[in-house]
């Protein structure tokens, strides 16, 4: 059974650590630092506070598409995804946690929509409602991009397209099984009569179907907007952004029972996610250690988490998007409507050596598998400081110590002493133990060496 009681006891480093690696991209001492002491409510509500003022979008986010040229539609998708990259790198946000989270829900990809304005302003809409999911997806209805990615925008009466009513259903609210083909059929009917103008979906009454229908049960002249009401009165939906949450949070795999236990609170707040997430992201279930390292890392959180544990989120931004595209995760390219599946399809024989060499590389100040070097946004050399960030962990003067803490840093599981000594071997490479000096010129290569051993580490992939 589920334990949503709260946790009182003051978070200590791996706590805060634990906290930090589910709720943002930027899993660094510095972020766990600042919490530890707390208890678990006065680090989540700060966290679900936080004032974020939007990004500023592309200059070209509210000009008109160009379905005429090309080129020139085409030129703006990498600006689309480093403008989503600069967001993700700099900003340690559980609102950018979120939009991860519903961008591979509201499933578009740039090459279908074509118009990068239009999954810019999905984008912002995504931001600015992460946390009140009954406003976003009914924002999602009228939305140009998921009207282009699901022909919704062609759907009119007498010609239904059942597209997007079937994604409605399977994908944004209910989940399979807790709807018909029926309903399918009856809800694209209520869906029909949108349209695209400029960058906006617009809803024409005279193109849509509005006879009598029955849907989910209930029978009338349904529009649009009764679909939106009769769904949210499912009980299925609640259990779905129930297990949304949980799945993003928690665990990739969460049973019935607490999957009802957070819908029950999803209800009670009327699909307002901050009070489930005041209530979840506290709670014993949430720190219970079987649930520590039981999500395995997007790309994102590979290439995002890395770059600012090393303090390097300055990082050329088109060669973080091509490793994480490397990697299968290509910003706003997502492979099916149904999003990335996530966890487990994240790691295969073929992805999870590219994932270690990618981490090593960076540890190195190399782009992956090369000895080209890395480069920040303006182009010039990219070393990351791997000395500054021992000196930016406490008694970095105790090899001993630093193995410690470095472990706790970047591994979301306790370790054993035995691993903990092989990783101390291999970072004083020869050295004893009271021979390390982090002010040694050596240090730069011990400090390397001890990284890159535990990013090889299977634990590493794990949050």
């Amino acid at each position: 059974m589920i334990d949503l009681a709260p946790r009182t006891s003051p978070l200590n480093v791996e706590d805060a650590m634990h906290v930090i690696r589910r709720t943002t991209l930027h899993p660094t001492w510095a972020a766990a630092a600042a919490i530890v002491g707390k208890t678990p409510v006065e680090a989540v509500n700060a966290l679900i506070d936080a004032v974020e003022p939007p990004p500023t979008p592309p200059s070209w986010a509210g000009t008109p598409p160009e379905f005429n040229d090309f080129a020139a539609a085409a030129k703006l998708w990498p600006e689309l995804q480093q403008w989503w990259m600069n967001r993700a790198i700099t900003l340690p946000s559980l609102r950018e946690r979120l939009v991860m989270m519903w961008q591979n829900t509201f499933s578009t990809d740039y090459i279908t929509v074509y118009a990068g304005q239009w999954m810019v302003k999905q984008s912002q809409t995504i931001r600015a409602q992460a946390f009140d999911f009954k406003a976003l997806a009914t924002s999602m209805v009228s939305d140009p991009a998921i009207l282009r990615y699901l022909s919704g925008d062609q759907s009119i009466k007498g010609n239904p397209n059942e597209n997007f009513a079937r994604e409605w259903f399977e994908l944004f609210t209910l989940g399979v099984g807790n709807y018909s083909e029926r309903d399918v059929v009856e809800a694209a009917r209520a869906f029909t009569g949108w349209r695209i103008s400029g960058n906006d979906g617009v809803y024409n009454r005279g193109l849509a179907d509005l006879g009598e229908k029955t849907i989910l049960g209930q029978t009338g002249s349904w529009e649009w907007g009764d679909v939106v009401r009769i769904t949210f009165e499912q009980d299925a939906c609640a259990r779905w952004v129930a297990r949304k949450l949980l799945m993003t949070f928690v665990e990739f795999a969460p049973s019935a029972e607490d999957i009802q236990a957070v819908a029950e609170l999803v209800k009670q707040h009327s699909y307002d996610l901050k009070p489930v997430l005041r209530t979840l992201l506290v709670s014993n279930h949430f720190f219970d250690p079987a649930r520590r390292g039981a999500l395995i890392k997007s790309p994102a959180d590979l290439v995002v988490g890395l770059a600012s544990v090393l303090n390097a989120t300055n990082v050329d931004r088109t060669y973080a998007i091509s490793s994480m595209t490397k990697l299968t995760q290509e910003p706003y390219y997502p492979p099916t409507v149904e999003g990335w599946k996530g966890h487990h399809a994240w790691i295969t024989s073929s992805t999870f050596p590219q994932r270690q060499r990618y981490a090593e590389s960076f540890i190195d100040g190399r782009q992956t598998g090369s000895s080209s070097k890395l480069t920040d946004s303006a182009g010039a050399p990219l070393t990351p400081d791997v000395v500054a960030l021992i000196r930016s962990l406490p008694n970095n003067d105790d090899a001993v110590k630093v193995v410690e803490n470095v472990t706790k840093l970047l591994l979301p599981i306790p370790t054993t002493q035995e691993q903990r000594d092989v990783l101390l071997e291999i970072m004083l490479a020869g050295a004893q133990v009271y021979e390390w000096d982090i002010n040694a010129q050596s240090a730069v290569q011990r400090v390397k060496f001890l990284l890159q051993a535990i990013v090889r580490m299977p634990e590493f992939q794990l949050m």
